[in-house]
C-alpha cells in the first residue's frame, strides 16, 4: 500500500488529470518527433515479490515500482522514508509544466521514498537503487525525492532490469551548496520493455556533479534529464553510452539549464547502433540572459555497425547571455575499415577487431566517471552486449 493514499493527494489528482487530457503524444509533437509512443501500457502494479536479494551494502529494492526492501539500515547522515503529503507536492513542484513523464508517473504512483543527506555528511556507501520487475502487462511508477545537504558527499548508482510493460521511474534530486554526487544509471531492461524516465537535478552554488548512464536494455527506451545549474560556480559533467541492435530504440534527451553565470557543464554522449535500431540524442543547453562567463559544451557521437541501423541528433544552443564558451556537435560514422584492415593484418580476428575499435570508441566516455569501481562494472556491462551474453 502506498503511504498516506499517495494516489489521491492534490499533486498526483492534477497530474492524472493532466495526462488523462493531453496523452500520449502525436506525431507532431516536437519533442517525441523522432521516438513514437504507441501501445504503452499504463496499468500501475498493486503488488511486489517480497524481496529475497543478498545484495551488500545500501540498497533500495523496487519491485513492480514497489518497494520491498524491508531491513535497510541508513548510514549516519541519512535518512531514508515514505513521502508524506507534503513531500509530493514538494517533489512535483521540482518536475517540468506538463511535461508528459512527468504527469505520466506523478499521476500513477506505485510508490514514493525521500532519501536526505545532511549538510557536511560524507556517506561512504554506495546507494544503490534497483528497479526489477516481473508482471508483463503492469507499469511501474516509483518516485524517489533526494535531498543533498550543503557540503556533503554521496554515490548512487541505479540498476533497472524490468520485464514490465512499462518502467517509469521518477528521480528528483536537489543538490546543496558545495555538495559532491557521483552518480551512474544502468537501464539493462529486457527487450520487451519500454523505459520511460525523467530525472531532475537541482544544483546549488559550488555542487559538483559526475552523472553517467548507461542504456543497454529495452525494446524503447528514453532517459530525459533535465539540469537546472542554479548557483554560481557549479560544475556539472553529464555523458552518456547507448547501445542497441535488433528493432531496439534508444533516446537521450537532455536538458542543460545555466540560470545563474559562472557554472561550467559539459556533456559527452556515444552511441553504437547495430542491425535495424535506431538511436536519438536531443541535447539543449539554454544560458539565461543574465548567466554570464557560462561554459557549456555538448558532443554526441554515434557508429553504426550496419547500413539499416539510424542514428538521429538533434544539439541546440540556446544563448542569451554574451559572454559565454558554449560549442555543440554530433557526428555518425561507420567502422574505419583501414582500421579493421590493419588490425586483421596483425592476426587479430574480425570480431575481436570489431571489439577493439567499438572498445576505443568509447573510451573517451567510460573515462568520464570517476569512481573506479562504477567505470569498471560499467565496463563489464558494456563488454557483454558487445559479446552477446
Amino acid at each position: 500500500m502506498l503511504p498516506n493514499n499517495l494516489q489521491q493527494t492534490a499533486a498526483a489528482l492534477a497530474a492524472r488529470d493532466q495526462f488523462a487530457a493531453t496523452g500520449l503524444p502525436g506525431a507532431k509533437s516536437e519533442p517525441w518527433i523522432y521516438t513514437r509512443l504507441q501501445d504503452v501500457v499504463v496499468n500501475p502494479a498493486q503488488s511486489a515479490q517480497a524481496s529475497t536479494s543478498s545484495e551488500a551494502g545500501l540498497v533500495l529494492h523496487f519491485d513492480n515500482g514497489l518497494l520491498v526492501s524491508d531491513d535497510v539500515t541508513a548510514p549516519a547522515g541519512m535518512v531514508i522514508r515514505p513521502f508524506t503529503d507534503a513531500d509530493m507536492a514538494d517533489f512535483a513542484a521540482y518536475l517540468p509544466d506538463d511535461h508528459l513523464l512527468g504527469t505520466l508517473s506523478v499521476g500513477h504512483v506505485t510508490s514514493a521514498i525521500m532519501i536526505e543527506v545532511e549538510a557536511g555528511a560524507q556517506i561512504s556507501d554506495l546507494l544503490t537503487l534497483r528497479f526489477t520487475a516481473n508482471v508483463a502487462d503492469q507499469s511501474a511508477h516509483p518516485l524517489v525525492f533526494i535531498k543533498q545537504g550543503a557540503g556533503s558527499q554521496c554515490r548512487i548508482v541505479e540498476h533497472h532490469e524490468s520485464h514490465a510493460a512499462l518502467s517509469a521511474p521518477l528521480i528528483v534530486m536537489d543538490i546543496g551548496a558545495e555538495a559532491v554526487l557521483d552518480h551512474a544509471k544502468m537501464q539493462a531492461d529486457t527487450d520487451s520493455t519500454k523505459h520511460l524516465s525523467l530525472t531532475v537535478m537541482a544544483v546549488a552554488e559550488k555542487a559538483d556533479i559526475n552523472s553517467f548512464t548507461t542504456a543497454i536494455g529495452g525494446q524503447l527506451a528514453r532517459h530525459e534529464t533535465h539540469m537546472h545549474l542554479n548557483g554560481e560556480h557549479a560544475d556539472v559533467a553529464l555523458s552518456s553510452i547507448y547501445m542497441a541492435r535488433g528493432t531496439q530504440h534508444q533516446d537521450m534527451t537532455t536538458r542543460m539549464l545555466h540560470h545563474v553565470p559562472n557554472c561550467t557543464s559539459s556533456q559527452l554522449i556515444r552511441g553504437v547502433l547495430d542491425d535495424t535500431a535506431k538511436g536519438v540524442f536531443q541535447g539543449k543547453v539554454v544560458v539565461a540572459r543574465d548567466a554570464q562567463k557560462t561554459d557549456g559544451q555538448q558532443m554526441s557521437r554515434a557508429l553504426l555497425l550496419s547500413r539499416q541501423a539510424e542514428a538521429d541528433a538533434k544539439p541546440e544552443l540556446e544563448i542569451y547571455a554574451d559572454d559565454v564558451v558554449c560549442s555543440h556537435g554530433a557526428t555518425v560514422g561507420e567502422l574505419d575499415e583501414t582500421h579493421l584492415f590493419y588490425l586483421k593484418s596483425r592476426g587479430i580476428e574480425a570480431d575481436e577487431a570489431r571489439m577493439m575499435l567499438i572498445e576505443a570508441f568509447l573510451l573517451d566516455t567510460l573515462e568520464t566517471v570517476r569512481l573506479e569501481e562504477l567505470r569498471t562494472s560499467l565496463t563489464t556491462a558494456i563488454q557483454r552486449w558487445m559479446t552477446g551474453v
